[in-house]
């Protein structure tokens, strides 16, 4: 892909979310010893997560109007300072109550990145460069829930679970130093300040971005579900080890980052990557599910539909994210809000759904990214034939 302009603040853009990728799953690997190290048992220090998921999804709410009215820049670094200062409690926490605390004013300090990663784009890009822009941004998102898990484990082994923080802070602290220095303000001069319930009612009332959410939380929903009873049905399932499940946990990853490139290429039409987008998802879940008809199960009925699901939404996300955004460069912070916070909700809902299915089998697992394919079919259609009259009246 050809180079793109303002590419060093897509750079930061990126780093910046990456913050918040890594939050969520950079102690992972030192969950037993933070359990011995707190008195607590192991299952208890998922709380530090599910603490930061909640908080996380709902400040983007807040922090979306905020910005499409007093700007980006103070937003961000209004964000970056609330993780930073969670992330100090975090250290030197002695029990888990204020770990968990810690947690969520962790997520409510980079939910700003959630925000950011939709908005700023459409600040700086549209038509094929913001589509462009986007599916760089998240082929670099992408990366750190590889890298996260592997930074933990070793800081953890060299030093302690301590370290996990520390190394987060210091990141956010480089990366809030370079937004101090070098961001400038991108939102639209000329934008007028609108009322959040004026803002909300245009955009929810506006039938193509409620097709490109809905679509957005379908994509994410299906990718939340394997993530979700991957680890029970190939460990409890198949009988694998901890350490074969979480090397075929990331397999599926790299099928995303393909599907975000291929997005992101600038020789092919809107309509016809959407299609093989939308196309991808459906028949991934269908091949998730006949096998659950059917009683079988093994590695490859569970990571080969899992891959074409995660490259299907690889495509989709950088795709749905710009055909819901491009049409709002004033009202972009409180669009991108929703987004990503109908996501965070939608996702983790069907994460906490799938929990209660029975999980002896890809059955229930296959039956929940088919419900999803769909819904991203469904909603595609009447886009769909709104580009096709678009077009003919061209």
């Amino acid at each position: 892909m050809k180079s793109i302009a303002n590419h060093h603040l897509l750079l930061m853009l990126i780093l910046l979310v990456a913050v918040g990728q890594m939050a969520q799953t950079i102690y992972i690997p030192a969950i037993a010893d933070m359990a011995i190290a707190l008195n607590v048992r192991e299952g208890a220090v998922q709380g530090v997560m599910a603490a930061y998921l909640l908080t996380y999804g709902g400040s983007q709410l807040i922090y979306g109007p905020i910005s499409d009215r007093v700007g980006r820049r103070p937003v961000i670094l209004l964000g970056m300072a609330i993780f930073m200062l969670a992330t100090i409690l975090a250290i030197f926490a002695q029990n888990l109550h204020i770990l968990v605390i810690a947690g969520a004013l962790q997520g409510a300090g980079t939910g700003v990145a959630g925000v950011m990663a939709r908005t700023l784009p459409r600040d700086l890009y549209e038509g094929q460069p913001l589509r462009h822009a986007n599916s760089l941004l998240n082929m670099g998102i992408l990366v750190s829930p590889l890298l996260a898990p592997l930074i933990g484990g070793m800081l953890d082994t060299l030093w302690n679970w301590r370290a996990c923080f520390i190394f987060l802070l210091l990141l956010c602290g480089g990366v809030g130093i370079s937004m101090l220095l070098w961001m400038p303000e991108t939102r639209p001069k000329d934008a007028p300040r609108t009322r959040l319930i004026s803002s909300y009612r245009t955009l929810l009332g506006t039938l193509p971005f409620n097709c490109y959410v809905l679509m957005l939380i379908g994509g994410l929903a299906g990718v939340a579900a394997f993530e979700a009873c991957s680890g029970v049905l190939l460990g409890s399932g198949l009988g694998l080890d901890s350490f074969s499940v979480s090397i075929l946990f990331i397999l599926p990853i790299p099928a995303a980052f393909l599907g975000a490139w291929v997005a992101g290429r600038q020789n092919k039409r809107f309509t016809t990557m959407m299609w093989q987008a939308v196309v991808s998802c459906v028949a991934a879940g269908l091949m998730m599910w006949i096998p659950g008809w059917l009683g079988v199960m093994n590695v490859w009925t569970l990571l080969v539909p899992a891959a074409l699901f995660f490259f299907g939404a690889g495509m989709l996300f950088p795709l749905a994210t710009s055909g819901a955004m491009e049409p709002f460069p004033f009202l972009a912070g409180t669009a991108g809000a929703l987004i990503g916070g109908l996501q965070n909700i939608g996702s983790g809902t069907l994460a906490s759904f799938s929990a209660a299915l029975p999980q002896s089998g890809q059955n229930s697992l296959g039956m929940l990214m088919t419900l999803m394919g769909l819904l991203i079919l469904v909603c595609w259609l009447p886009l769909f034939r709104r580009e096709q009259r678009l077009k003919q009246a061209i």
